[in-house]
């Protein structure tokens, strides 16, 4: 058996005394380098392998940031987060798909996370809490108006976006001008393919709540009402969809809005 340099005593004989194992004491010969044991400061050492064994290939990393990038500029809604990016993979049938927080670790590992804090809302009145809609037991169906857009060239639009909380219902409109006869056939077409909804949001646009004048309902809390459908002013819910539609491209006319609307 090999001395342990200049200590006198074999491997063995160490691994005896010191209480640890021989793969031990030669890890500590190896790291002192022909010096002696006692005069080398272990703690600096690192342990464990170079590579963990778990780690992600370059080659599949590499494929995640491609996708990533291809999103990024492709995407019709300008969604590239990890989901996206696996919900791609298992589009195009990839061999190796990994998980949606392993996508997410190569993506800030390169960099490549936004910088941003989620915006903490303060938690609605008690009044508005709806029990059966936070256990999916009914639905809700959101609609707003986003107004001041402007084409290639000035022209104004308006969008009229409607988007369900636990179902698929999604659509958009988009008019010069938005008015209730606009609005109510925006809602009577999605819910015959969907259904009605238990609840359904607006804010304080005219176009949803109607005349001011006392004792009077407007057009479209009416068709609510008959159709059983419980109407609520309050924020609508959104996902800042026209935020990543509209800064997406230029539009040149409204035809033009509405094909890429389709897609």
């Amino acid at each position: 058996m090999v001395s342990s340099y200049r200590f006198g005593f074999s491997v063995r004989e160490v691994s005896r005394r010191f209480g640890v194992s021989k793969s031990t004491v030669q890890r500590w010969v190896k790291w002192a380098s022909g010096q002696r044991l006692d005069r080398v400061d272990f703690q600096n050492q690192k342990t464990g392998t170079h590579c963990p064994r778990n780690k992600t290939s370059q080659k599949l990393e590499q494929r995640v940031l491609t996708l990533r990038k291809y999103l990024k500029e492709k995407s019709i809604l300008g969604h590239y987060g990890a989901q996206s990016i696996r919900n791609e993979m298992i589009r195009r049938g990839e061999q190796f798909i990994p998980k949606i927080r392993t996508i997410a670790y190569i993506i800030k590992r390169h960099g490549l996370v936004d910088q941003r804090t989620r915006k903490r809302q303060p938690p609605p009145p008690p009044g508005w809490y709806l029990s059966d809609l936070v256990n999916q037991k009914v639905e809700l169906d959101s609609f707003d108006i986003v107004e001041h857009l402007y084409l290639f060239g000035g022209e104004e639009i308006q969008l009229l976006n409607g988007i369900s909380l636990h179902g698929s219902l999604i659509c958009s409109v988009a008019k010069n001008t938005i008015n209730t006869e606009i609005t109510i056939q925006t809602l009577i077409d999605p819910w015959k393919i969907f259904g009605l909804p238990k609840y359904v949001p607006f804010d304080n646009d005219m176009v949803f709540q109607g005349s001011r004048k006392p004792n009077m309902i407007g057009k479209v809390i009416r068709l609510c009402l008959s159709l059983g459908v419980i109407p609520i002013f309050v924020t609508p819910y959104e996902q800042g969809f026209q935020q990543k539609f509209w800064r997406r491209k230029r539009f040149k006319n409204s035809s033009e809005v509405r094909q890429r609307l389709k897609k």
